[in-house]
């Protein structure tokens, strides 16, 4: 496995610094002799526009045909078979052919049973497992008939239908080559197959049509050589940076130029460099010849394209050939798909869900990707955020989600439309986001995927970390009727022994003895937020030293005043806690869906955390509302909460610091109370002789006269790992949380929701009552 193109390709990937990426099949990675390459080209040679006149411009207009021809050598074929149509990527590539395939379409609409002769309209067909970007060519294709067809039902379609119409309809199928969710290798031989008519067999009332096929190769061409010569696809759509990292927003079309060329006649639009003449006065244009030159409206990215030459010259270079790819990948995957089939519980239930479409025995089916999810002992499913925050702590890179293939991930998760729909409509699940759980139920996967520089380390240090991380050896029953005993006997010893507040998320925390409740939580806390030149509200994740920004609050004075690192030599910062009408209104985009809207703070704070941080274009807003409310798994987060991740109140024990303070430290030679206390950011400290984490059974507590109720368990992310005094991070807190879950969770602390709506305090030393 080890083989003979890791030797030369391991000095060319010197900035992963101990970083296992394990995402090729969402980029590949460029070389550091590749960006070298281009790099001294670009210095050493002046380029001009192609459109232009004069030497640059010839020169670089020559070496952009050269690689043309390079680039459809590389799929072993020539210009005389096949033309490159440049477009921003494979998505670019498919949605030009929706726009200007020939499709045949009428309003007339046949009654069931209708003796009257079949429609001779077109069909745009499609698997199942396809790429949202194909799902879009629908709506391109307006006023024909859609047929989404399994991979089963083309492979059943052995008949020919061969339309018997002087005027036969153009029809189109579109398939990928591998799909990007579980790496199959759907069959080339479907090209010539559907070409042949045989689809025809799924399209009743319609007359049969001649069919044109569509090959959605960008996840293929990454890993695999795609022979041209050997299979003739009407249309191939590519992305450059899946096959070589680099350049990223370029991509093309291949057009086969004696079928798919005579049906894109449906171009409307041109620009620059795309007509022989045209007049400004009279609806008149007569477009270019050439298949390219009528195509790519404007300048080409040409710089961008001369560096496709090197990605090329690199990739040869370093491996051989794409066939050493592929083979290397595969069994790369195949080495790690058979240690998780493998993988058990003490229990001996399996850990791992795995969406399969093969067996991992055959490379010409079966690509470099797995995609799985995890589950525990007693079944439960892993939510798939939660592997991808043990894979960031331990310098993984993959990818969690539906991966943009939303008909694979519902056949494999056997999701049905309406679990879908339910999911958006009443939980405000949407793409991308971070509900990853809901009733239990995951919404997405995780996938992991090799490219030509991966190695069995890298499957190693993943398996081994997913084992360390969520493989249990004894199946713990929760709650356990022990603890609850032990609560019960010390519940009256419970007090708040300490009161946090967070005035602007993210960002240092004020120690109070008392402080008053709003609707909100506590007065003040997490009422400002830190937003980015790109609109967004920044947190310890994305900046880390957000913590070294220590806020005091004057409640009397009205003033909060804000030190950085706790430099008090140096001039702090002053803000009036009251806003005014004549403050500008400024929007934060929250990573976690919606927005936090607010009063603008002014420019000498915003140059100030700008200045001290070092990142441009730094705002403070004070917040005055939160739109749209952010749903989660249970239902509608309260419109009230501010910069809250998701609840009023935070609250952990001291109990539960003192038993993450044991685990820290044989790591942790210097750790304190302090130290793993801050990193929590709680806003209520119990103190009591209670067990470790016994408050995540609680229900309900009282605090004085004041009732809370448990909102949802506190779930964690790598911004555990960070030291609150000095913004450095150590992985083992997260992994430690890992590694003796709650209720299926690595979470610390309980979210509370106050019942009360009345003005009150909570101090140190009030009594605490619980259920």
């Amino acid at each position: 496995m080890e083989n003979q193109l890791h030797g030369p390709i391991k000095n060319e990937f010197k900035r992963l610094k101990g970083v296992y990426y394990l995402d090729n099949a969402g980029s590949a990675l460029y070389t550091d002799s590749q960006i070298n390459k281009i790099t001294d080209d670009l210095i050493d040679n002046l380029y001009g526009n192609p459109h232009s006149s004069g030497r640059p411009s010839n020169i670089c207009d020559e070496l952009i045909e050269n690689i043309r021809h390079k680039i459809l050598k590389h799929f072993n074929t020539n210009s005389e078979k096949y033309s490159i149509i440049f477009t921003t990527g494979a998505t670019g590539a498919l949605k030009l052919v929706a726009e200007c395939f020939k499709w045949s379409c009428t309003s007339h609409k046949l009654k069931k049973n209708s003796p009257q002769s079949k429609l001779n309209i077109s069909t745009f067909g499609y698997t199942l497992d396809n790429h949202t970007s194909v799902l879009g060519m629908r709506e391109l294709a307006t006023g024909i008939k859609m047929l989404c067809l399994s991979p089963t039902q083309v492979t059943d379609a052995t008949e020919v239908y061969l339309s018997t119409s002087s005027k036969s309809n153009n029809s189109l199928f579109v398939y990928p080559a591998q799909s990007n969710f579980s790496g199959v290798k759907y069959p080339l031989s479907w090209i010539d197959k559907c070409k042949k008519g045989v689809l025809n067999k799924y399209t009743e009332n319609i007359e049969p049509s001649k069919w044109y096929v569509l090959l959605d190769a960008a996840s293929y061409v990454s890993t695999d050589h795609l022979d041209l010569d050997l299979y003739s696809p009407d249309f191939v759509a590519i992305s450059f940076y899946k096959i070589f990292g680099y350049p990223t927003g370029l991509g093309a079309l291949i057009v086969h130029n004696h079928r798919g060329k005579p049906v894109l006649s449906r171009k409307r639009y041109f620009g620059g460099g795309t007509v022989e003449i045209t007049l400004s006065q009279s609806r008149y244009f007569v477009p270019k010849t050439k298949l390219h030159e009528w195509f790519e409206d404007g300048t080409i990215n040409f710089l961008s394209i001369i560096a496709v030459g090197h990605g090329l010259n690199t990739l040869k270079r370093l491996t051989g050939s794409m066939v050493s790819i592929s083979q290397k990948v595969f069994e790369l995957a195949a080495y790690l798909y058979k240690k998780m089939c493998e993988a058990k519980h003490g229990n001996q239930k399996p850990m791992f869900q795995l969406y399969t479409d093969t067996d991992y025995t055959c490379q010409k089916t079966q690509g470099g990707i797995i995609n799985f999810n995890i589950i525990r002992a007693n079944g439960d499913f892993v939510g798939y955020n939660e592997v991808k925050n043990i894979a960031d702590n331990n310098k993984i890179v993959l990818r969690v989600g539906c991966f943009c293939n939303p008909g694979a991930c519902q056949m494999h998760l056997k999701l049905t439309n309406q679990q879908i729909k339910k999911n958006h409509k009443i939980k405000g699940h949407i793409c991308g986001d971070n509900f990853d759980l809901i009733d239990g139920i995951p919404t997405g996967s995780v996938r992991v995927s090799f490219g030509y520089q991966s190695s069995k380390q890298d499957a190693d240090k993943l398996y081994s970390v997913l084992i360390s991380s969520f493989r249990q050896n004894n199946v713990i029953k929760s709650p356990n009727l022990e603890m609850k005993l032990i609560i019960k006997i010390n519940i009256m010893s419970l007090k708040v022994s300490r009161i946090f507040i967070y005035p602007i998320k993210s960002c240092g925390a004020i120690e109070v003895q008392q402080w008053p409740l709003e609707v909100y939580g506590f007065r003040y806390d997490r009422m400002w937020a830190v937003v980015n030149e790109d609109g967004r509200c920044i947190t310890q994740l994305q900046e880390p030293k957000l913590c070294l920004v220590k806020p005091e609050i004057d409640l009397f004075k009205e003033i909060m005043t804000l030190t950085y690192a706790g430099n008090k030599d140096k001039v702090p910062m002053t803000i009036d806690l009251r806003s005014k009408r004549s403050d500008s209104m400024r929007k934060g985009n929250l990573s976690w869906g919606g927005s936090l809207e607010g009063v603008d703070c002014g420019d000498q704070v915003a140059e100030w955390l700008s200045f001290n941080l070092d990142l441009p274009g730094l705002r403070l807003v004070k917040c005055t509302g939160r739109n749209p409310p952010r749903a989660n798994e249970y239902g509608l987060l309260d419109k009230k909460v501010f910069g809250a991740n998701q609840s009023q109140y935070l609250l952990t024990t001291e109990s539960t610091i003192k038993w993450l303070m044991h685990k820290l430290e044989d790591d942790i030679t210097d750790v304190d109370f302090d130290s793993v206390l801050l990193r929590f950011r709680s806003n209520i400290l119990v103190s009591g002789e209670i067990p470790a984490n016994s408050e995540v059974n609680w229900t309900e507590v009282v605090i004085g006269n004041i009732k809370f109720l448990k909102d949802e368990l506190c779930v964690r992310c790598k911004m555990v790992n960070i030291e609150q005094s000095s913004a450095e991070e150590n992985p083992k807190t997260l992994r430690i949380l890992a590694q003796n879950k709650l209720n299926g969770k690595s979470v610390f602390g309980i979210y509370l929701k106050c019942c009360d709506s009345q003005s009150a305090f909570i101090e140190v030393d009030q009594l605490i009552e619980v259920k």
